[in-house]
């Protein structure tokens, strides 16, 4: 396998462990700075995403195994190119030809940091100045990590800090910029204008909040499995004794977090909201009083639909949980005021926050 197809994969790799964690945080960003939560937004936030873990993959990855005989025959001087354009004298040595690698490495240290630069514009609204000198900034961290062995994370070095890097990549940040200053004003906004999250949520967003409490659950579990392994390694447990702690910590776990989740933490909260909620800036409310919604709601809630959801699910029945929900949000659809058999069981309502709380909504900023 060649270096940059090892390189695009770690990439993909990086991102899809990325999105999982980073997605909640990002749509409750969302809707608490814009009130809204818009497609084209979660493309150009998926992109700058998927270049940052591009720009590690391609800058530290793939990783050196460290052997006995590592460092043998590495200088540390050896790693640090000093000389201003002395790229030029490698791809005239190669006679110019565009399909040398001394021309295609400068070519690539161009081209990796367009994004950056174009981002920089068309995301962030950042001058040509600012653009600049962040592009420069983010070439030198990248090339100090590689000259001090990741910082002394590794022996040696195992790749060369070159001044080169510094001014092509700048000038790759420059590039992207001037592209986003012509292509940009084709493109719709990035950063939608904010509006008032005050209307009646829709039923995709109330079924989004329920996909993100189930994931909330998944990565709180294995969250907790990781650092059981952790610890038990750290420990020097036993083989058959850590596989016999993590059966029953499993266990445990698979009560714990989700009563934590969809019980606790909505009775610890005004808005008795679980985290998926939370997500999507979404509140549960009295249908009769329209205030905070009763401690009882809360248990009868978990009683009716999420015990029998982490029952279905624990038992590998994931798709008749995915079935009741459609049935469940198209037996909403059907009434007027959206309610669902949950909401009615229960007496409550499902609303906004900001509605719920009266809480204005927060100007905009630059940002995520």
């Amino acid at each position: 396998m060649s270096v940059r197809l090892s390189e695009s994969i770690i990439t993909l790799v990086l991102f899809a462990l990325l999105v999982p964690v980073a997605v909640l945080p990002w749509v409750h960003w969302q809707y608490r700075r814009r009130g809204r939560l818009r497609g084209w937004s979660a493309v150009v936030a998926a992109a700058s995403a998927l270049y940052g873990c591009a720009l590690v993959a391609f800058t530290l990855f793939p990783l050196p195994v460290v052997t006995d005989g590592f460092c043998t025959g590495r200088s540390p001087r050896a790693y640090w190119q000093p000389r201003p354009f002395a790229s030029l004298d490698d791809i005239a040595a190669a006679g110019y030809s565009p399909t040398s690698p001394a021309f295609l490495q400068v070519a690539l240290n161009v081209a990796l940091f367009v994004p950056l630069g174009f981002l920089l514009c068309y995301r962030f609204r950042r001058g040509a100045v600012v653009a600049t000198a962040i592009g420069l900034l983010v070439s030198l961290a990248v090339e100090t990590t590689q000259g001090t062995a990741v910082f002394g994370l590794y022996p040696c070095p195992y790749r060369v800090a070159d001044v080169d890097d510094l001014m092509t990549n700048t000038a790759g940040t420059l590039a992207g910029w001037l592209l986003a200053r012509w292509v940009g004003r084709l493109l719709p906004a990035a950063v939608p204008e904010p509006v008032a999250d005050t209307g009646p949520p829709g039923l995709v967003r109330r079924g989004l909040a329920f996909a993100g409490d189930l994931l909330t659950l998944s990565l709180a579990q294995f969250a907790c499995r990781v650092v059981l392994v952790l610890v038990g390694e750290g420990t020097g447990t036993s083989g058959l004794t850590r596989l016999a702690v993590s059966d029953w910590f499993s266990a445990a776990l698979g009560v714990l977090v989700p009563v934590i989740a969809t019980v606790v933490v909505p009775l610890l909260r005004a808005d008795r909201a679980t985290p998926g909620q939370v997500a999507f800036n979404l509140a549960l409310a009295d249908a009769r009083t329209g205030g905070t919604a009763p401690a009882r709601a809360v248990l009868l809630r978990f009683a009716f639909w999420w015990l029998p959801v982490l029952l279905l699910i624990s038992a590998g029945h994931g798709g008749i949980v995915f079935f009741a929900a459609v049935v469940v949000g198209l037996a909403a659809r059907s009434r007027a005021d959206r309610r669902s058999l949950l909401g009615l069981i229960s007496t409550t309502t499902t609303t906004t926050r900001v509605e719920r709380s009266g809480q204005p909504l927060k100007s905009t900023a630059t940002g995520p």
